[in-house]
């Protein structure tokens, strides 16, 4: 019986050894356009906002005396209002959530745009979305306007400076 799964193990082997050098042998192909990224890449954290009710008769007799609330709060953080035109043509506008399945973590802001090589006009702005947050105290939208200049198969990055607060621009030549 010994000599059934000695074979099966060399078999499975040899097997495993001519799959490897099948695969070794596949081609990657660099994509051979030479059109330049834009990636905006950031993290944020928005203005937390809350929700109280106070609870009916019914659900605090469902409760053990130990749980029961006068008033019960759900807390989410408002979504942001994300803007993006690149030499004056809209490519993005929506809304990005914060992380987390009740959205009470950090939003983060991952976006890529293709542009030809050459002189774009770049407009973003970032802001909290006002209708969601009514309530609460909003801050200044974050806003980058700017002429930027894109080599073939470069990224440029567009990230948040927290020291001040504001959207820059950082470059890699691809």
């Amino acid at each position: 019986m010994n000599w059934i799964y000695a074979t099966f193990g060399a078999a499975l082997a040899v097997l495993a050894s001519v799959g490897l050098v099948a695969l070794s042998d596949i081609r990657y192909h660099a994509e051979a356009s030479e059109d330049a990224i834009i990636r905006l890449s950031w993290r944020a954290v928005s203005e937390r906002i809350e929700e109280c009710r106070i609870p009916s008769e019914e659900e605090l007799a469902a409760l053990p005396p130990h749980m029961r609330r006068t008033e019960i709060c759900e807390g989410r953080l408002a979504p942001f209002q994300l803007d993006v035109s690149i030499d004056g043509r809209s490519v993005h506008s929506g809304q990005i959530r914060a992380s987390g399945a009740r959205q009470d973590r950090p939003t983060y802001v991952f976006q890529e745009f293709r542009v030809s090589p050459g002189r774009h006009e770049l407009k973003v702005r970032f802001a909290i979305d006002a209708e969601s947050a009514e309530d609460t105290l909003i801050r200044a939208p974050l806003l980058l306007e700017t002429a930027i200049d894109s080599a073939p198969r470069s990224i440029i990055l567009v990230t948040h400076e927290e020291k001040n607060d504001r959207l820059v621009i950082r470059r890699s030549e691809g």
